[in-house]
């Protein structure tokens, strides 16, 4: 599950993160929970990812063109 902070001057995301969560671990704010599209369109270049569970910066694996010179 996916979660971003309601309040506008926190970017905080976070990942991993279990339904009981209400609020941001940052700013106290409520936490949103949101789907896998809109993370892709609106919050996946920011950079105050975090997984929820290990406390660590989580950053998504991408599908990225892989160019081979033979």
């Amino acid at each position: 599950m996916i979660k971003v902070c309601a309040n506008p001057h926190c970017e905080e995301v976070a990942h991993n993160i279990d339904e009981k969560e209400k609020h941001c671990r940052s700013c106290g704010m409520r936490l949103l929970k949101i789907n896998k599209q809109t993370y892709d369109l609106k919050f996946s270049n920011n950079w105050f990812q975090y997984d929820y569970q290990t406390g660590e910066f989580f950053r998504p694996q991408t599908n990225q063109l892989k160019l081979e010179f033979a």
